[in-house]
């Protein structure tokens, strides 16, 4: 469907709120938040089966769907639960969108805080000790897993193919795009840099490579625009040193003045640094909700320290036992946060779960409600997609990078590295993500009671 038809559309359309429509909206969403097990392609499938065409409720037509899906996958954030969103707008405009979203991720909510409750409140029993050293190894080969899949789409989408077959699957990869996911993980380990910058970095080369005909029409505006990026990159970078150069006195000034006070209090504010860290994760995890994996790794672990590495694999696992996404691994963050700096009080860490979610996929519900007509003029742009091709590779990349570190605490012997592989082997057969967890937890315990 050509984008000079689809995305009027899906621009211009908005369903109008009614109490009717709340209701049916708030119903459904809850049903498939129950239900959903098996991620995003379920959810996906359910939605497009349940709610498109005439034989079903009938919200939209096939076409708005599969065009509003399309812009979905481009958007930063989960897509199944951006499409919820999207859906839920169709149906009854901005306040469907929002109840749409809101009773979608409500029993994952309750179930992560509800994990959440159980692992801090009783994870120094052996028994618990014992069922994550089985899980998370599981974790480690359920990521490995994930990024194989992301991957063989990811290298498939440049220009110079190379087939040839793994088992019964056929893998087309472009080895620009290889290259890309290799330096992402090898920056990953080594450097450890903010994940943004290394995806703005991937996008640009992917231009470079790709489109060297429009670059050099543009050429002048290019070097323009290259120039004031290096200038602002080498002050950003170089901040410190800046401050020094230009004088102590306006460094002084600077720091003296009320409203860097203002920011250094807001800051300093545990509250207001997990939602505003959750604002900007949610703005930037493009590509699946395991894009999380490298912010929270760097930031969340490495600089703030509000938790180890071993308690944020555990996260992410109670995260895949839950039928939404995995983004809600956020509120397992939210609440270990706001449970150290409350002393233990349990409903305070509930509130720091909710603040963690809603800072999130708060991103979501702006780029549905509010930027979708923008997104979808600008999703066939060639350019566009050029970048979000160099992207994709460096997505896959930032994850198996920041996955290199987690496994260092999670595969610390034969055993843990063989359930690593062997969960790997059977994830990308299919079988549930939340049948290997519950089976290490207990193939774990086992060998950790009748053998260690």
């Amino acid at each position: 469907m050509a984008s000079t038809e689809a995305s009027p559309t899906v621009a211009e359309y908005s369903g109008q709120a009614s109490s009717a429509k709340l209701v049916e909206i708030s119903r459904y969403f809850l049903f498939i938040g129950i239900v959903g097990f098996g991620g995003p392609l379920v959810h996906i499938a359910m939605m497009e089966d349940d709610l498109v065409g005439e034989d079903s409720r009938g919200w939209t037509d096939e076409s708005v769907f599969m065009e509003g899906l399309a812009i979905c996958n481009m958007l930063p954030g989960p897509a199944s639960t951006q499409l919820g969103i999207f859906m839920g707008w169709i149906r009854a405009g901005n306040l469907g969108a929002l109840v749409a979203g809101f009773f979608f991720m409500l029993p994952t909510f309750i179930l992560v805080c509800f994990f959440s409750w159980l692992y801090f409140a009783y994870q120094a029993l052996p028994a618990v000790e014992a069922a994550f050293y089985g899980i998370n190894p599981v974790v480690i080969g359920l990521i490995v897993g994930a990024a194989y899949s992301m991957a063989q789409s990811a290298l498939a989408d440049g220009r110079q193919h190379t087939e040839f077959e793994i088992g019964s699957e056929t893998w087309s990869i472009d080895f620009l795009l290889l290259a890309l996911l290799v330096a992402a993980i090898i920056a990953t380990v080594t450097l450890n840099p903010n994940p943004v910058l290394v995806f703005i970095i991937a996008g640009l080369i992917a231009v470079v490579m790709y489109r060297s005909e429009w670059m050099r029409a543009n050429r002048n505006r290019i070097v323009t625009a290259g120039v004031m990026t290096a200038i602002i990159s080498a002050i950003y970078l170089l901040r410190g040193r800046a401050l020094d150069i230009v004088g102590p006195r306006v460094r002084t000034a600077i720091e003296a003045s009320p409203l860097w006070g203002v920011i250094l209090v807001l800051w300093a504010n545990p509250w207001v640094k997990l939602f505003l860290f959750m604002i900007y994760t949610g703005s930037f995890i493009y590509g699946g909700g395991l894009v999380l994996i490298p912010f929270i790794e760097k930031y969340v672990v490495n600089e703030f320290a509000w938790m180890t590495a071993r308690e944020f694999v555990d996260g992410i696992a109670i995260g895949q036992l839950s039928p939404g996404p995995v983004v809600m691994t956020t509120a397992f963050v939210g609440y270990k946060l706001v449970l150290d700096i409350s002393g233990g009080i349990v409903w305070m860490a509930i509130i720091g779960a909710l603040v963690a979610t809603i800072g999130a996929f708060g991103p979501s519900f702006v780029f549905i409600t509010s930027l979708l007509p923008y997104f979808a003029r600008i999703r066939e742009n060639n350019i566009i997609q050029t970048v979000l091709t160099g992207v994709n590779a460096a997505v896959v990349g930032a994850i198996l990078g920041a996955t290199v570190t987690l496994a260092a605490e999670s595969l610390v012997d034969i055993f843990t590295i063989i359930l690593a592989v062997s969960t790997f082997g059977l994830f990308i057969r299919g079988t549930h993500a939340a049948y290997l967890i519950l089976g290490g937890g207990g193939i774990g315990m086992a060998w950790y009671f009748l053998v260690l």
